[in-house]
Order: structure tokens, then C-alpha cells, then sequence
């Protein structure tokens, strides 16, 4: 009798442990068969998908304060065509709640004796109050440095502004290696973080001031890529089979380029798919770096290819006529109302 464990299915995210991008993960793939898989970039998760090292990844997508995130949309782009085999095959939404995490003694203020004064300590002591209420009483006057992932340098504007105007912004990989370079330094180093709780307690570090994000109903979503050779289909995927909310469909992502043509051409391909009666959800454009000035598109379009044909079909052979050349990128189950209701048990 053979006792070797089953081997378990590999999904890449963006790590380290303890970042968004891992606590997607978690929330999509949450049984023993599979095996997460840290990656330093959101490109090491591309390629570990390309090369089969990997069946599925989660990178973020877009954000609903700060917009798209460039670096998975330069990414879908593929302008050299290195990731012929990627589909997107599902999609996540995840509330996001950042933290200034660094060392105790950054969080205080002092008076001019150099002493914290007793009503912030009697408020730094009270462990029933929520932490965020501390963000008007202390100062963080000895915080030199923030690092993070540039989206979340962008979703706490406000609060940099506010409370920590001084320090210089430090662009950094993921949150959660911002998390671990400040652990690593040390308080000397005067620097800070913008991660979550759970990198917090990962590195040691204190929560210097809770929920710093600009807006409330703060919300990252998360693509869930696959291989086209790869045997799973979406609705196979455990993140589709344990969703209290039904979901709105399916949506699918196409990317196109134009040939120089009259103008009012990216107009007549956006009406095809009205035509036809799918709705466009999204449309993003990065440059082609072709030529200047020329671009490719990516469109989101709810529904999707069907066996025995259908609309998305029709669609699509139309596309071919007033396009330079599109791209199939794959179709997954619409999540954006499970979204909307897991924002909303948090309000």
C-alpha cells in the first residue's frame, strides 16, 4: 500500500506570507489540497503560471480608491507575447484595512520635557478603545520613512498627509516586505510600514494606528490566473463553490489593438459589443510602445464563448474586421455582488 501523501496543487501569489495578495489566496484555495507558493513579484507569478511550475496564481487587479494596478495590466498586455498561456479564470474581492505598523516608541508624542504626556499614555493604555482613536492623540513625529507597495502608499493619501507628512515614501514590493524590512531594521532605522494586522503579528511589529485607508468601503480585486493546458475548469475551483451570494453571471477579458484608421475607430469596435448586447464593465488602455501615441486595449465584457456558439462568438468575428488583432483572456464567474456584500458586513 502506497502512504505517500497526495500531492498538492501549487498557486504563486505576491508575498511574502502575510500580504494581500496571500490572504486572497487563502480565501480562495482554503483546503489541504493546494499549496501556496509566496512569489517576490507579480511577474515570478505570471511566469510561474507560464511555466507550469504553478496551476493557478492571485495577483491583484485594481482597487477601488487607487485605481488599476499597473504592473498586472503591463502584465495581461503582453506586448512580447512571453505569456501565451495565461487565462484569467476567477476574480476576488477583498476589503482592505491598513495599519501603520512599526516600533512602540514611534507612536508616542512628547512635550517639551521629552515626556509622554499622561493623557495619551492613560489613552495608549486603554485596550478596550479601538486603536484608531489614537490617531488624533499621538504624533509620529519620529517616523522618517514609510515603506510599502505603491497602491498602498495611494489609498492612505489622506492619513500620510495628516499625521506623517514629514517622512519620505518608500515604494516597496508587496506590504508585507514592507512589513519585514521595517522588523529588520530595527526602531533605530525611525521607519514604519503600511500593511495588515496579520504581517504585524508575523514581524513583531506594533500597530502604530488602525484602518488608515482613505475610504471606508476600501477594496482590492484579485484575478485568479490559470494555464489554458491546465485541466480545471472556473466553476471547479473551490473559491466558486463556497459563496453564500449568487453570483451575477460571467464576465471575460479581451485585449485589442487598432490599426491606423480614421478616427472614431475605438468607438466602432466599443459598439459592436452593444450591438450585441454585452455590456462593457471595464476598459483600460497601456501603450503599445509600437509607436508613440498608439495603444493596446483591454475591455471587460459581461458573458462569455460558448461551445455551440452565441453572441460573444458573433462579437468576436466582427472584432477581427476592426481590429489590428485582439486576444482571448479567458472567462470566470462575475463576484462583484459577493463583493459588494462582504464590504458591507464590515460598514
Amino acid at each position: 500500500m502506497d502512504d505517500t501523501p497526495p500531492k498538492k496543487t501549487k498557486v504563486a501569489y505576491l508575498g511574502p506570507a502575510a500580504s494581500y495578495s496571500h490572504q486572497a489566496a487563502l480565501a480562495c484555495f482554503n483546503d489541504d489540497q493546494w499549496a501556496l507558493v509566496a512569489q517576490s513579484s507579480i511577474k515570478d507569478a505570471f511566469t510561474a503560471v507560464q511555466d507550469s511550475s504553478s496551476s493557478f496564481a492571485v495577483i491583484p487587479f485594481e482597487n477601488s480608491t487607487y485605481g488599476t494596478v499597473i504592473f498586472t495590466l503591463d502584465l495581461l498586455v503582453d506586448r512580447e507575447a512571453v505569456y501565451p498561456d495565461l487565462l484569467v479564470c476567477g476574480e476576488y474581492y477583498l476589503p482592505v484595512r491598513h495599519n501603520l505598523l512599526g516600533h512602540p516608541s514611534q507612536g508616542q508624542s512628547e512635550d517639551p520635557s521629552g515626556e509622554r504626556t499622561s493623557q495619551e499614555h492613560d489613552e495608549a493604555a486603554t485596550d478596550d478603545k479601538p486603536r484608531q482613536s489614537l490617531q488624533g492623540k499621538l504624533g509620529f513625529g519620529k517616523i522618517s520613512t514609510v515603506y510599502s507597495h505603491p497602491q498602498a502608499l495611494g489609498q492612505c493619501e489622506h492619513f500620510l498627509a495628516q499625521h506623517v507628512k514629514g517622512a519620505e515614501k518608500r515604494e516597496i514590493s508587496s506590504t508585507s516586505k514592507a512589513a519585514e524590512r521595517v522588523a529588520k531594521e530595527g526602531p533605530e532605522s525611525q521607519a514604519a510600514a503600511i500593511s495588515s494586522s496579520l504581517a504585524a503579528d508575523m514581524y513583531g511589529l506594533t500597530i502604530l494606528a488602525e484602518s488608515i485607508q482613505d475610504k471606508d468601503d476600501n477594496t482590492t480585486r484579485f484575478f485568479l490566473l490559470k494555464n489554458r493546458r491546465t485541466e480545471w475548469e472556473s466553476h471547479d475551483l473551490p473559491l466558486n463553490q463556497q459563496s453564500p451570494v449568487e453570483h451575477g453571471g460571467w464576465k471575460s477579458l479581451i485585449s485589442f489593438t487598432l490599426a491606423e484608421q480614421p478616427s472614431g475607430t475605438l468607438a466602432d469596435v466599443l459598439q459592436i459589443f452593444k450591438d450585441h448586447d454585452l455590456n462593457l464593465t471595464g476598459i483600460h488602455s497601456r501603450p503599445s510602445l509600437q509607436h508613440a501615441w498608439h495603444y493596446v486595449f483591454l475591455i471587460e465584457v459581461q458573458g462569455r464563448r460558448e461551445a455551440t456558439g452565441g453572441v460573444m462568438d458573433q462579437a468576436l468575428r466582427e472584432l477581427e474586421t476592426k481590429t489590428k488583432g485582439w486576444r482571448w483572456l479567458g472567462s470566470w464567474i462575475d463576484r462583484s455582488e459577493q463583493g459588494k456584500h462582504e464590504v458591507s458586513s464590515l460598514q
